[in-house]
C-alpha cells in the first residue's frame, strides 16, 4: 500500500518538454529517456556539448553552475530546442528548490516561445500563484536531532507557532495540507485553477495555495512557506488525526542539506555533508524527483526516492529491463492508490527481488511488478519505506547526492 503521496505537477514531469527527434546521439538518447545516470556517464566519460554538461548540473542540483551554462545555452540561440529545453531544466530546478519566481520567469519564456504548449500552459494558473506569494526565505539553520515516534516519518514542527507533525515525503515536490488542517491551522488560502498529477495518474483538482509566515523544525527555520491545500476526504487524510494532516516536500527537505533517519525513533539534519563525487554518487533530479541508482542482476536501474511511500513499486521499465526475471513470475492484477484516486493495472508478482543501494542488499519481498500503469513511464521503481527502513539507518546527503543505506 502507498499512503499515494508521490506528488508532481507537470512541471515537475516534464513540463516543457518537447522530445528531440531520435538520434543515434548517446547524451540525446539518454537525455530522451530520461536516464540521468546513463546521462551523467556519458559526460563524464568524453567531450559532451554544453547542453548535456549543463543537464548533468541541473541534475545534480548544482544550481549556480546550471544557472550559468543554461542562460549561455538560451543566449546563444533563444528560438531553439536546446533553449526551450534550458528553460525546462531551470523551472524544474527552481521549483524544487523553491524558487517559485524563477519556476514562473522559465514557465512564461517557454511560453512566449511556444504559446500553445500544453504542459506550460496547465501550470502557470499554479506558478502563478506561487510567484505572487513573498519568497521563501531561511531565517536559521543549525545541525538538528528530534526524537520521533519509531518506525514513524512524522516530524514535530511549528507553523505559524502552533504545534502539528507532518512527515517528510521526497516524492512531494511542494509540502501539502489537508484542507481541515489548513483551517485548523489559521493559514488563508487562495484558489487556484489547476491540476496536481499523482501516483494514480487521475490527477487532483480543486487546488488552495496556503502561506505559513513560519515553518520551524529543530534549528531549522523558514518564512514564507507555500503550502498546496487539498480536500482531506479520502487517503492518507482521513486515516489522519488532526494536526497531523501535513507533507513536508522537497524544497523543505533541501534547506535540510543532509538528513538521517532510523527506525528506533531519531531524525538529524543539517550535520556536515560529505564532498561531491560526481562520478559515483548514486542519487541525481530528474525534475523534481530524487532518483537513486539500484543494482538490479548486475543491471543499473533508476529508481524514484519516496520516503511518503509505504511500499516499493516496480514499474513497466522493470519488466523491460528485466524479462528473464518476469517470466518466473505470476500474473495477477494490482491496486495503484493515489490522492485523486485507485486504478488498477496488471502486474506480475514475484516472490522476491532483491535490490542493491550502495554496499548493501535489500530484498523485496514479493515483489509486485507493474507491466501497465505503474508510478511513471521511464523509472524502473517507487523506493518506498519498506526498503529503507531494512537498513539501521538511511541518510539523504542532498549536497553529495547520495542516498547510504548505513
Amino acid at each position: 500500500m502507498k499512503f499515494g503521496l508521490h506528488i508532481r505537477f507537470a512541471i515537475l514531469a516534464g513540463v516543457l518538454a518537447v522530445a528531440h527527434a531520435q538520434t543515434h546521439n548517446p547524451f540525446q538518447a539518454a537525455y530522451d529517456a530520461n536516464q540521468v545516470f546513463e546521462l551523467r556517464d556519458a559526460v563524464e566519460h568524453s567531450t559532451a556539448p554544453l547542453f548535456y554538461k549543463a543537464a548533468v548540473e541541473a541534475s545534480l542540483n548544482s544550481v549556480q553552475a546550471a544557472e550559468k551554462d543554461l542562460h549561455s545555452i538560451i543566449d546563444a540561440a533563444p528560438d531553439s530546442q536546446n533553449a526551450y529545453e534550458a528553460h525546462d531544466l531551470l523551472g524544474n530546478m527552481y521549483f524544487r528548490n523553491g524558487m517559485y519566481r524563477g519556476a514562473f520567469n522559465e514557465i512564461t519564456a517557454a511560453l512566449k516561445e511556444r504559446p500553445d504548449a500544453a504542459d506550460p500552459k496547465s501550470m502557470l494558473p499554479i506558478l502563478t500563484a506561487l510567484n505572487e506569494l513573498p519568497p521563501m526565505t531561511i531565517v536559521a539553520m543549525r545541525p538538528s536531532t528530534l526524537q520521533i515516534e519509531p518506525d514513524s516519518i512524522f516530524l514535530p514542527l511549528k507553523l505559524g507557532g502552533k504545534e502539528a507533525e507532518f512527515f517528510f515525503d521526497t516524492g512531494a515536490g511542494i509540502s501539502v495540507l489537508g484542507e481541515s488542517e489548513a483551517k485548523e491551522l489559521g493559514l488563508a488560502t487562495k484558489t487556484v485553477e489547476g491540476k496536481m498529477g499523482d501516483a494514480s495518474g487521475q490527477g487532483v483538482t480543486g487546488l488552495r495555495v496556503a502561506l505559513a509566515a513560519d515553518l520551524i523544525i529543530g534549528d531549522l527555520h523558514l518564512r514564507n512557506v507555500p503550502f498546496l491545500v487539498i480536500a482531506d476526504s479520502g487517503e492518507p487524510w482521513d486515516q489522519l488525526p488532526r494536526r497531523k494532516r501535513g507533507i513536508i516536500g522537497i524544497p523543505v527537505l533541501l534547506a535540510m542539506h543532509t538528513l538521517r533517519w532510523t527506525p528506533k525513533g531519531s531524525f538529524e539534519f543539517g550535520f556536515p555533508a560529505q564532498p561531491l563525487n560526481v562520478a559515483t554518487c548514486n542519487m541525481l533530479f530528474h525534475d523534481s524527483n530524487p532518483v537513486v541508482d539500484v543494482r538490479v542482476e548486475r543491471k543499473h536501474l533508476d529508481f524514484t526516492l519516496d520516503t511518503g511511500a509505504v511500499d516499493t513499486d516496480l514499474n513497466p521499465a522493470f519488466a523491460k529491463a528485466l524479462p528473464a526475471l518476469m517470466k518466473s513470475g505470476t500474473p495477477e492484477n494490482r491496486p495503484l492508490e493515489g490522492l485523486g484516486g485507485t486504478v488498477h493495472g496488471d502486474s506480475i508478482l514475484l516472490p522476491s527481488v532483491t535490490l542493491q543501494i550502495g554496499n548493501r542488499n535489500t530484498l523485496l519481498k514479493p515483489a509486485h511488478i507493474f507491466t501497465e500503469h505503474g508510478n511513471g513511464t521511464w523509472a524502473a521503481g517507487n523506493l518506498g519505506m519498506d526498503v529503507l527502513k531494512q537498513a539501521p539507518a538511511f541518510t539523504l546527503d542532498f549536497d553529495a547526492m547520495t542516498l547510504r543505506l548505513d
